[in-house]
């Protein structure tokens, strides 16, 4: 029972992610068995129809595709723009949901922290799950009503709770594992006394700072041997992983002159039916595709002649206080513009009017066209070649950038991973792709061109290597010069002193300042925050390395700790940081199981 007290006690901070987890965990689990991955992955036997495999569990493509769709679905229900970007997304929270409930069942069964009925049953009695409390049946009132809600529990019917203990058996092990690990966070006094002193104790403290300039790029020579050692040394950094380039044929989704005609004869009936007493901002509630006036009825406030398009502004200044506008045509698509009232500000004339806007978007007619003319294409390219075919339509040919298996962006066409997916799909090169849909048209996609890895030969990077070099060198010596200047300083002395004998040395006074945030001329640094707090009353720091510059820092002085302050404030500390260490334990932990998992990942081979 102590693993059930740590989840009540925690119950109240479940994360959303773990719900999720888990609602995919039961459309996903138990769909496939497991496999022997090496067989899978012979050259004799090769994955076909999975999304992939996770510790020899299959993730059945068809599924994949599925779960893709139903939140596709749910999105556009919702009213949202389903763009590449979206449908990447979407795609990746999928699969990874999948590694991640399977890496975390497979703990849970090595744990044995199964969900036993007793658990279920306790869970149940004291923390009502949501979708329950608001059922009408558990409802007094419009109110849920705990007596209703134990009777049902206690004096079940038949098998009507079967899908809630269902749920309850696949949600609580992973619960009771998450708790497990967020509990080996712990915060010290020290953490809490620490990040007390960062945020909330003033300092005061003097630095001398070191800027990068002040060593001359013409002081040092780079040998051409210099540069063949350190590529030797950091040759992995030159590796170039393997690219491959696609040509594509892009047909570009616009509006048509019908779609601007539906638009102008919509705005046309929406005047006439506010002329006809219905209400400017009822209408606009209802119609106006501007964000900001969805929930204003359209209201713009007070605005001047420069603060609007010309169009609409040379609209909205013609009205008279009281008048509706006919269909004024801007960028944007088509208003309809109410003046409500008119004043002179500050020697300009201001008007406050409200708005309707009708974006000019492709309509179902003309996205139905561009997919017929693009699939035409596509088939005319699969029967007589991707050249003839771009020759026969007019349809000009692109090239794409070399692209490597993370890209997700294409130049001209943006993010576009589907297309990333096909190229480095196990495909011969001069295969078509399917007809892909992007975020403004379609494309049709040739493998023309694999690059195989390889290193960047030394000629092709010694410039930039001759580069690193001089800097590494300009740095060193600097740090000398702060070293030799940390000889000269004397604690009785102010750190000003150093400026005079070289005034590009920048001095600083920090009066009554907070480490939590960057000193003036100094970006905030670990490395500046750990050397103040070194420091005792007068002391001054050797030179502390930043970047490629140095800094100097004299404590003069550090307030005492308000102590009353800090009774206040240290639990709400402590909880800050907990919460901080759990996420990242948690975090930690399930990384630490994908990088010792076998997980392979087979989505770009589904064409």
């Amino acid at each position: 029972m102590a693993v059930m007290k740590r989840m009540r006690d925690n119950t109240h901070v479940i994360l959303w992610a773990l719900l999720i987890l888990f609602v995919l965990s039961m459309t996903i689990g138990g769909l496939v068995g497991g496999a022997n991955i090496m067989d899978i992955f012979s050259k004799e036997k090769k994955l076909q129809g999975k999304a992939g495999v996770v510790n020899g569990k299959e993730f059945d493509g068809m599924q994949y595709s599925r779960l893709i769709q139903n939140e596709l679905d749910r999105i556009r229900e919702s009213g949202q723009e389903i763009t590449e970007d979206v449908i990447q997304r979407i795609s990746d929270q999928i699969w990874e949901s999948f590694i991640n409930e399977t890496l975390i069942a497979e703990e849970v069964k090595r744990l044995s922290l199964e969900a036993d009925d007793w658990e279920i049953y306790e869970y149940l009695m004291q923390y009502p799950p949501d979708f329950l409390t608001n059922q009408e049946v558990f409802l007094t009132d419009g109110q849920f009503d705990q007596q209703k809600y134990v009777q049902a529990l206690t004096n079940p019917q038949g098998n009507e709770w079967i899908g809630v203990e269902q749920y309850l058996r696949g949600l609580l092990p992973f619960q009771k594992i998450r708790n497990l690990v967020e509990n080996l966070a712990v915060i010290t006094d020290g953490e809490v006394l620490n990040e007390y002193t960062k945020t909330k104790v003033p300092f005061t403290l003097e630095t001398l700072f070191f800027p990068y300039p002040m060593v001359s790029a013409d002081s040092f020579y780079v040998s051409e041997s210099e540069i063949k050692s350190y590529y030797e040394n950091h040759k992995e950094d030159y590796f170039i992983e393997e690219t491959r380039e696609m040509d594509y044929v892009f047909f570009d989704l616009k509006p048509s002159p019908a779609d601007s005609l539906t638009q102008y004869v919509l705005a046309v009936d929406l005047k006439n039916r506010i002329e006809a007493g219905e209400s400017f901002e009822t209408v606009a509630i209802e119609y106006t595709e501007d964000p900001s006036g969805k929930n204003s009825g359209g209201d713009l406030g007070w605005f001047d002649r420069n603060q609007m398009v010309k169009p609409f502004s040379e609209a909205a200044f013609s009205l008279r206080k009281g008048e509706v506008s006919d269909p004024v045509l801007t960028s944007f698509g088509y208003h309809i513009i109410k003046v409500e009232d008119k004043r002179t500000q500050n020697g300009q004339e201001q008007v406050k009017a409200r708005h309707i806007l009708l974006g000019i978007n492709p309509g179902p007619e003309t996205h139905d066209k561009l997919r017929s003319k693009a699939n035409q294409f596509a088939f005319d390219a699969s029967d007589f070649g991707f050249e003839a075919a771009a020759d026969s339509h007019k349809m000009e040919i692109k090239s794409t950038n070399a692209l490597n298996k993370n890209s997700r962006y294409i130049t001209d066409l943006g993010t576009f991973t589907r297309a990333v997916r096909f190229a480095f799909a196990d495909k011969p090169i001069g295969t078509l792709s399917e007809l892909l849909g992007a975020n403004n048209g379609y494309a049709l996609f040739k493998l023309t061109k694999v690059n195989p890895e390889h290193y960047k030969p030394l000629g092709d990077v010694s410039d930039a290597i001759r580069s690193t070099i001089l800097v590494e060198k300009r740095s060193e010596h600097l740090g000398e010069i702060a070293s030799k200047v940390r000889e000269q300083l004397d604690s009785k002395i102010s750190l000003e002193f150093a400026v005079q004998s070289n005034p590009e040395i920048k001095y600083e006074l920090h009066n009554k300042v907070t480490l939590n945030r960057p000193l003036k001329g100094l970006s905030r640094s670990d490395a500046i925050i750990g050397t103040i707090l070194a420091l005792d009353n007068e002391q001054i720091s050797q030179p502390a390395k930043v970047g490629n510059q140095y800094v100097i820092i004299k404590l003069i002085a550090v307030e005492d700790i308000n102590e009353d302050d800090y009774r206040v404030e240290k639990e709400l500390i402590r909880d800050r940081l907990r919460k901080r260490a759990k996420t990242n334990y948690y975090s930690a932990w399930v990384a630490e199981m994908k990088e010792a998992a076998s997980i392979i990942d087979n989505r770009e081979n589904m064409y």
